[in-house]
């Protein structure tokens, strides 16, 4: 019965130690991906024309994924396209 309550309180008392460390390592874990801006990065947010540059880059990106999955589709022996409307 005693060896029972032993380690129940050794079970309890793990968790909270595990619960401490577990917050604690979240708390300085979010420190790590903080990045300060530059200068030169604030000035380069603030241009039009690079944002500009960007958005177009993405569209185009994007588009040149979209053909590259229909020509593998289309080249693929199992799928067919039909023209519906």
């Amino acid at each position: 019965m005693i060896k029972i309550i032993i380690s129940a309180a050794d079970f309890w008392c793990m968790k909270i130690v595990l619960f401490i460390v577990l917050i604690s390592t979240a708390l300085f874990a979010e420190h790590i991906y903080e990045k300060k801006a530059s200068k030169e990065n604030l000035k380069a947010m603030e241009n039009r024309k690079i944002k500009c540059r960007l958005v177009c880059d993405k569209k185009l990106y994007k588009e040149q994924k979209i053909a590259d999955a229909l020509s593998f589709y289309r080249a693929s022996k199992l799928y067919k396209f039909t023209k519906e409307f």
